[in-house]
């Protein structure tokens, strides 16, 4: 009786491994575990779909005029003309992130209304 019974388990062990589920790797959260580690933010910088047709113009804009303003502060010589040229690029800078702040502001409320 006890060597039955411990076929019966056996078997209904074997039968059971049979149907067992099938183990999904998860995908690789590395890049993003990192980020959310160092408390930052992943995205693609020069993505603005989501944004308004108006907002993704005029930041499609000022980054074309940030690229333009890099070019010349890379040719430059004179270093009065480069460092006024860094002083023109940080007021962009500003005003892109200003006017992303501006536009994520729209997109937050367009979503409840």
């Amino acid at each position: 009786m006890k060597r039955l019974f411990i076929l019966f388990i056996f078997s209904i062990g074997a039968a059971s491994s049979s149907y067992s589920q099938e183990i999904i790797p998860f995908p690789d959260l590395s890049e993003s575990h990192i980020a959310v580690y160092n408390q930052t933010e992943v995205f693609d910088d020069h993505n603005y779909t989501l944004y308004t047709e108006d907002y993704q113009i005029a930041l499609r804009k000022l980054d074309n005029d940030l690229s333009q303003l890099d070019e010349r502060i890379q040719t430059e010589t004179d270093d009065i003309l480069k460092s006024s040229l860094e002083a023109e690029k940080v007021i962009l800078n500003k005003k892109r992130t200003k006017l992303l702040e501006e536009a994520e502001l729209i997109d937050d409320l367009n979503k409840f209304y």
